[in-house]
Protein backbone atom coordinates (compact mmCIF):
# COMPACT_ATOMS: atom_id res chain seq x y z
CA UNK A 1 0.00 0.00 0.00
CA UNK A 2 1.39 3.25 -1.20
CA UNK A 3 0.96 6.68 0.83
CA UNK A 4 -1.33 7.81 -1.75
CA UNK A 5 -3.47 5.07 -2.06
CA UNK A 6 -3.64 5.36 1.51
CA UNK A 7 -6.68 7.59 2.81
CA UNK A 8 -5.43 7.04 6.17
CA UNK A 9 -1.64 8.49 5.70
CA UNK A 10 -2.45 11.66 7.33
CA UNK A 11 -4.53 10.31 10.20
CA UNK A 12 -0.97 9.86 11.76
CA UNK A 13 -0.09 13.23 13.54
CA UNK A 14 -3.83 13.97 14.81
CA UNK A 15 -4.08 10.38 16.08
CA UNK A 16 -0.94 11.24 17.91
CA UNK A 17 -1.62 14.98 19.39
CA UNK A 18 -5.19 13.14 20.34
CA UNK A 19 -7.24 15.22 17.74
CA UNK A 20 -9.16 12.47 16.54
CA UNK A 21 -12.82 12.09 17.54
CA UNK A 22 -13.61 9.05 19.64
CA UNK A 23 -15.16 7.24 16.48
CA UNK A 24 -12.23 8.39 13.92
CA UNK A 25 -9.71 6.78 16.50
CA UNK A 26 -11.34 3.33 17.03
CA UNK A 27 -11.40 3.13 12.85
CA UNK A 28 -7.58 4.23 12.99
CA UNK A 29 -6.37 2.03 15.75
CA UNK A 30 -8.86 -0.68 13.49
CA UNK A 31 -6.31 0.19 10.41
CA UNK A 32 -3.30 0.65 11.90
CA UNK A 33 -3.58 -3.68 13.36
CA UNK A 34 -2.94 -4.03 8.97
CA UNK A 35 -0.82 -1.46 8.01
CA UNK A 36 2.83 -1.51 8.87
CA UNK A 37 3.38 1.51 7.08
CA UNK A 38 0.63 4.00 9.25
CA UNK A 39 2.55 2.04 11.95
CA UNK A 40 5.35 2.90 11.16
CA UNK A 41 4.71 6.87 10.95
CA UNK A 42 3.03 6.90 14.46
CA UNK A 43 6.24 5.37 15.88
CA UNK A 44 8.01 8.26 14.50
CA UNK A 45 5.72 10.66 15.75
CA UNK A 46 5.12 9.30 19.30
CA UNK A 47 7.65 11.93 20.71
CA UNK A 48 5.79 15.14 19.28
CA UNK A 49 3.31 14.94 22.83
CA UNK A 50 6.19 15.24 24.83
CA UNK A 51 8.26 18.07 22.66
CA UNK A 52 5.03 20.28 23.20
CA UNK A 53 4.76 19.47 26.72
CA UNK A 54 7.99 21.07 27.17
CA UNK A 55 6.73 24.57 26.30
CA UNK A 56 6.03 26.69 29.61
CA UNK A 57 2.47 27.19 30.84
CA UNK A 58 2.95 31.28 30.58
CA UNK A 59 4.02 30.98 26.92
CA UNK A 60 1.22 28.92 25.81
CA UNK A 61 -1.25 31.44 28.09
CA UNK A 62 -0.16 34.07 26.23
CA UNK A 63 -0.80 32.55 22.89
CA UNK A 64 -3.71 31.57 23.74
CA UNK A 65 -5.05 35.47 25.92
CA UNK A 66 -3.03 37.69 23.21
CA UNK A 67 -4.85 40.73 22.62
CA UNK A 68 -3.35 40.88 19.18
CA UNK A 69 -5.47 38.66 16.42
CA UNK A 70 -2.81 35.71 15.47
CA UNK A 71 -3.01 33.09 12.82
CA UNK A 72 -5.07 29.69 14.45
CA UNK A 73 -1.62 27.65 14.83
CA UNK A 74 -3.95 24.64 15.89
CA UNK A 75 -5.44 23.87 12.64
CA UNK A 76 -2.24 24.78 11.03
CA UNK A 77 -0.15 22.22 12.89
CA UNK A 78 -1.34 19.27 11.78
CA UNK A 79 -1.14 19.32 8.14
CA UNK A 80 2.93 20.78 9.38
CA UNK A 81 3.06 17.64 11.14
CA UNK A 82 1.85 15.37 8.97
CA UNK A 83 4.69 17.02 6.45
CA UNK A 84 7.49 16.62 8.08
CA UNK A 85 6.34 12.99 8.85
CA UNK A 86 5.79 12.66 5.15
CA UNK A 87 9.63 14.11 4.91
CA UNK A 88 11.44 12.01 7.65
CA UNK A 89 9.90 9.00 5.89
CA UNK A 90 11.20 9.75 2.76
CA UNK A 91 15.00 10.33 4.03
CA UNK A 92 14.49 7.48 6.29
CA UNK A 93 13.17 5.42 2.70
CA UNK A 94 17.20 6.55 1.23
CA UNK A 95 19.00 5.75 3.89
CA UNK A 96 17.98 2.24 3.97
CA UNK A 97 18.77 2.30 -0.02
CA UNK A 98 21.94 3.98 1.12
CA UNK A 99 22.99 1.06 3.67
CA UNK A 100 21.85 -1.73 0.81
CA UNK A 101 24.02 -0.29 -1.42
CA UNK A 102 27.01 -0.02 1.05
CA UNK A 103 25.76 -3.61 1.85
CA UNK A 104 25.81 -4.90 -1.53
CA UNK A 105 29.65 -3.06 -1.99
CA UNK A 106 31.14 -4.50 1.06
CA UNK A 107 29.94 -8.10 0.05
CA UNK A 108 31.62 -7.70 -3.15
CA UNK A 109 34.66 -6.65 -1.78
CA UNK A 110 34.76 -9.56 0.53
CA UNK A 111 34.18 -12.18 -2.37
CA UNK A 112 36.86 -10.66 -4.24
CA UNK A 113 40.10 -11.84 -2.58
CA UNK A 114 37.63 -15.09 -1.61
CA UNK A 115 36.89 -16.04 -5.28
CA UNK A 116 40.72 -14.38 -6.13
CA UNK A 117 42.22 -17.15 -3.53
CA UNK A 118 39.64 -20.09 -4.95
CA UNK A 119 41.15 -18.91 -8.37
CA UNK A 120 44.90 -19.09 -7.72
CA UNK A 121 44.17 -22.39 -5.53
CA UNK A 122 42.98 -24.30 -8.53
CA UNK A 123 45.62 -23.29 -10.93
CA UNK A 124 49.36 -24.68 -11.28
CA UNK A 125 52.02 -22.76 -9.43
CA UNK A 126 54.95 -22.17 -11.56
CA UNK A 127 58.10 -23.34 -10.36
CA UNK A 128 61.43 -23.18 -11.02
CA UNK A 129 62.82 -26.62 -11.92
CA UNK A 130 66.48 -26.30 -13.18
CA UNK A 131 68.60 -22.94 -13.68
CA UNK A 132 71.95 -23.04 -15.09
CA UNK A 133 75.11 -21.34 -17.01
CA UNK A 134 74.92 -23.53 -20.52
CA UNK A 135 78.36 -25.43 -21.16
CA UNK A 136 80.75 -24.44 -24.43
CA UNK A 137 81.12 -27.84 -26.77
CA UNK A 138 83.53 -26.18 -28.70
CA UNK A 139 85.31 -22.85 -29.34
CA UNK A 140 82.12 -19.85 -29.73
CA UNK A 141 81.69 -16.17 -28.82
CA UNK A 142 77.83 -17.32 -27.60
CA UNK A 143 77.17 -17.44 -23.97
CA UNK A 144 73.87 -18.77 -22.63
CA UNK A 145 71.83 -19.01 -19.58
CA UNK A 146 68.77 -21.41 -19.26
CA UNK A 147 65.56 -21.90 -16.74
CA UNK A 148 63.08 -24.36 -16.89
CA UNK A 149 59.77 -23.90 -15.44
CA UNK A 150 57.21 -26.11 -14.48
CA UNK A 151 54.39 -25.47 -15.87
CA UNK A 152 51.33 -27.77 -14.96
CA UNK A 153 52.02 -30.75 -17.05
CA UNK A 154 54.27 -28.84 -19.40
CA UNK A 155 57.80 -26.91 -19.15
CA UNK A 156 58.51 -23.49 -20.01
CA UNK A 157 62.08 -23.07 -20.80
CA UNK A 158 63.93 -19.44 -20.83
CA UNK A 159 66.90 -19.33 -22.53
CA UNK A 160 69.33 -16.30 -22.84
CA UNK A 161 71.83 -16.00 -25.04
CA UNK A 162 74.98 -13.00 -25.71
CA UNK A 163 77.28 -12.68 -28.88
CA UNK A 164 80.44 -11.57 -27.61
CA UNK A 165 81.50 -7.70 -29.26
CA UNK A 166 83.90 -8.57 -32.07
CA UNK A 167 87.53 -7.40 -31.36
CA UNK A 168 88.39 -6.08 -34.88
CA UNK A 169 85.06 -4.51 -35.28
CA UNK A 170 83.85 -7.05 -37.85
CA UNK A 171 80.30 -7.78 -38.03
CA UNK A 172 78.80 -11.03 -39.55
CA UNK A 173 75.62 -13.10 -38.63
CA UNK A 174 75.07 -16.80 -37.74
CA UNK A 175 71.84 -19.07 -37.51
CA UNK A 176 71.75 -20.27 -34.19
CA UNK A 177 68.65 -22.55 -33.00
CA UNK A 178 67.75 -24.08 -29.41
CA UNK A 179 66.76 -27.76 -29.29
CA UNK A 180 65.60 -29.58 -26.49
CA UNK A 181 65.55 -33.78 -25.85
CA UNK A 182 62.28 -34.94 -23.93
CA UNK A 183 62.80 -38.63 -23.37
CA UNK A 184 63.67 -39.97 -27.22
CA UNK A 185 62.75 -36.91 -29.17
CA UNK A 186 64.35 -34.01 -30.03
CA UNK A 187 62.98 -30.59 -30.31
CA UNK A 188 63.84 -27.78 -32.24
CA UNK A 189 62.13 -24.88 -30.77
CA UNK A 190 63.43 -21.34 -31.98
CA UNK A 191 65.65 -20.15 -34.43
CA UNK A 192 67.38 -16.71 -34.50
CA UNK A 193 70.16 -14.80 -36.54
CA UNK A 194 73.14 -13.31 -34.25
CA UNK A 195 76.18 -11.53 -34.40
CA UNK A 196 78.52 -9.35 -32.60
CA UNK A 197 77.03 -7.67 -29.81
CA UNK A 198 73.70 -9.50 -29.80
CA UNK A 199 72.07 -10.37 -26.80
CA UNK A 200 68.18 -12.13 -27.07
CA UNK A 201 65.60 -14.28 -24.62
CA UNK A 202 63.91 -17.12 -26.08
CA UNK A 203 60.81 -18.27 -24.17
CA UNK A 204 59.38 -21.15 -25.61
CA UNK A 205 56.89 -23.74 -23.93
CA UNK A 206 56.38 -27.87 -24.85
CA UNK A 207 53.98 -30.46 -23.72
CA UNK A 208 56.73 -32.45 -21.82
CA UNK A 209 56.71 -32.61 -18.18
CA UNK A 210 60.48 -31.24 -16.80
CA UNK A 211 61.40 -35.10 -15.57
CA UNK A 212 61.37 -36.33 -19.08
CA UNK A 213 64.10 -32.94 -20.54
CA UNK A 214 67.84 -34.61 -20.28
CA UNK A 215 69.77 -31.48 -22.50
CA UNK A 216 69.18 -28.13 -23.79
CA UNK A 217 71.24 -27.21 -26.79
CA UNK A 218 72.07 -24.47 -28.64
CA UNK A 219 73.28 -25.22 -32.30
CA UNK A 220 74.74 -23.49 -35.22
CA UNK A 221 72.35 -24.33 -37.91
CA UNK A 222 74.74 -23.25 -40.37
CA UNK A 223 77.07 -25.97 -39.47
CA UNK A 224 74.48 -28.65 -37.73
CA UNK A 225 76.91 -28.63 -34.58
CA UNK A 226 75.95 -28.53 -30.89
CA UNK A 227 77.57 -24.81 -29.47
CA UNK A 228 76.27 -24.97 -26.29
CA UNK A 229 74.26 -27.88 -24.06
CA UNK A 230 72.91 -28.00 -20.49
CA UNK A 231 72.70 -31.27 -19.11
CA UNK A 232 69.29 -30.86 -16.81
Amino acid sequence: MTDLADEYSTWDAAYVLGSLGAAERREYEAHLLDCAHCRQAVAELSGMPGMLALVDRDTALSMIASPEPVPAQVPDMLPSLAAAAERRRRRRRWVNVGSAVAAAAAAVAIAIPVTFTVARSETPTEQIVAAQQMQAVEQTPVSAQVKLVRDGDRTRLVMTCRYAPSAYGSSYTRTYGLVVTAGEQRFELDRWPAGPGTELTVDRTIDAPPDSISTVEITSVDSGRTVLVAQV
